[in-house]
């Protein structure tokens, strides 16, 4: 069956489903199963450290090349940049979590983020 919906639009992937950004679990191993499988896969950043986020990115486009996303989750931040990281790092759709995504909004949507 094929979807075509704002989700699959928005985001380029064959099935409407996204996978939660479950703390410490939802890393580049399962986020590239799940995108290879056509849904979206999401890489959690509740470490906060941007060199194991860019670690597991890396990781992310060497497992696939389906479309995929990363989680910020607020409460665990340890660097106010991380929007602009991500987005240097080419990521093309974000989600938050825990926390407001106030902080990030202007910078991601001016990048053309989802």
């Amino acid at each position: 069956m094929k979807f075509d919906n704002r989700v699959t639009r928005l985001t380029g992937v064959e099935t409407p489903v996204v996978q939660a950004p479950m703390g410490w679990i939802a890393r580049s191993q399962l986020a590239s199963a799940v995108s290879e499988a056509g849904a979206l896969g999401i890489i959690e950043t509740s470490s906060g450290e941007l060199d194991i986020i860019r670690k597991e990115i890396q990781q992310m486009t060497q497992l696939t090349n389906k479309p995929f996303g990363v989680n910020i989750a607020q409460a665990f931040v340890r660097d106010p940049d991380i929007g602009q990281f991500i987005i240097d790092q080419g990521v093309k759709f974000v989600t938050t979590s825990a926390g407001s995504p106030e902080h990030y909004t202007e910078t991601l949507k001016n990048a053309g983020l989802t």
